[in-house]
């Protein structure tokens, strides 16, 4: 656990808003000293659009969150998780001889060699987050520490979460425009289900799920072992997309549709009509929408995004896994209606569904989950991750990582 910490910034780039935290930890105690929320802008899908937008934006959020906290900061860690990002298995083996493992000749060595094995397969991507899943003596027998152990032969499981050089090579390209240093890039997936998993300690596996805006994204955690993690391209912006598109209407109309009077359930056609406010060519009119036509239609895509997720975690379902808890999150799942759906169509058992929500988070308004799922991260750093030796603005992640921190 890190006990002390000067001030620093953590950034959240969402599709549709963007938060930024001041923070700062003292004898062990989390003070979060300014927080700042506005509509992003140069950022689609996790990926830049527009580079001059996006550097305006940074620069107004922690600028307004100084000013609101009266200090300056010089880091800042940048929660990305772009559309194209991946979660692969690396499993390398080395031949001992009936000798004792060494670390730096034979855990170094296995750690180095999956780090050389994903740079000779993906060579245009990049490392952000390395695990290691498990280590083996003699093909079967599982141990914490082999450091010490007589052993034939030795294996390591890494797992990797990666995403596009580009992607990467861009957001450190506004970071030194702006003259800030970029400590470190974390997936946004992964910390959520760190801290969920962190701050349930009897759970032996869960599932959290972030149903955002162009996006739902989901991590699998079991016992102190991060699984799995995937994201589908479609969100909560979809369902107002169809709103609009299906009835004829502006999208910011639909999406007060969406929030005020949607609902995933399907309700009977004898239910009281909306009525609603319409512009049409500057001239404002009302229209008479049919609860039941609507909530057909905000049904249809939430469960099309669950039959995606679905698809995406078949191998869990397949070997029959139970999960303790299956933790929710995202401005999606405010959808009246989206438990009770989730609980009936995803084809996994979870004794729980519930809300996300932390014991740091003080008051704070749920849009900041995934910044207080990073500041827990810095603060209890994941015993399961391989931390990099290498500085993010130099050559990213190139064999420089040790299993000791």
């Amino acid at each position: 656990m890190l006990n002390n910490l000067s001030p620093v910034g953590v950034l959240d780039l969402g599709s549709y808003q963007s938060k930024f935290i001041i923070f700062k930890i003292t004898n062990s105690k989390i003070e979060i000293l300014s927080k700042i929320i506005l509509k992003t802008q140069g950022v689609k899908k996790g990926f830049i659009s527009d580079i001059e937008k996006l550097a305006n934006l940074i620069n107004e959020l922690i600028g307004k969150a100084e000013d609101s906290a009266n200090l300056k900061i010089k880091d800042v860690y940048l929660s990305i998780s772009p559309l194209n990002s991946f979660f692969i298995s690396f499993c390398n083996s080395k031949n001992i001889g009936g000798y004792e493992i060494e670390h730096e000749n034979d855990v170094q060595f296995l750690i180095n060699d999956a780090v050389n094995l994903f740079q000779d397969d993906y060579a245009h991507s990049n490392i952000i987050h390395l695990f290691n899943f498990n280590f083996r003596t003699d093909k079967t027998n599982f141990v914490e520490n082999p450091v010490g152990l007589v052993a034939d032969s030795f294996e390591s499981d890494i797992n990797i979460v990666c995403t596009k050089n580009n992607i990467i090579k861009n957001f450190i390209k506004i970071f030194n425009n702006i003259n800030l240093k970029l400590e470190k890039f974390i997936f946004a997936p992964y910390v959520l289900g760190l801290l969920a998993n962190l701050e349930s300690p009897l759970s032996d596996s869960i599932m959290i799920l972030d149903f955002g805006h162009e996006k739902t994204s989901l991590s699998i955690f079991r016992g102190q072992n991060y699984l799995f993690t995937t994201t589908v391209p479609l969100g909560s912006w979809h369902v107002t997309n169809d709103i609009a598109k299906s009835l004829n209407l502006s999208l910011d109309i639909a999406e007060n549709l969406k929030h005020n009077h949607s609902s995933c359930k399907i309700i009977g056609d004898d239910q009281i009509q909306q009525y609603i406010e319409s512009e049409n060519l500057g001239s404002k009119s009302y229209k008479k929408v049919s609860n039941n036509i609507l909530n057909r239609i905000v049904n249809s895509r939430v469960e099309e995004i669950i039959d995606f997720l679905n698809n995406e975690i078949s191998y869990f379902i397949k070997n029959k896994m139970n999960f303790n808890k299956i933790v929710v999150t995202g401005e999606g799942s405010k959808i009246r209606g989206f438990y009770e759906l989730l609980k009936q169509k995803l084809l996994i058992n979870g004794l729980v569904v519930e809300k996300f929500s932390t014991k740091i988070k003080n008051n704070i308004d749920d849009e900041f989950d995934v910044c207080l799922s990073m500041i827990s991260h810095i603060q209890n750093f994941y015993a399961k991750e391989i931390p990099s030796n290498s500085k993010v603005q130099k050559s990213i992640f190139k064999k420089l990582y040790s299993i000791f921190s």
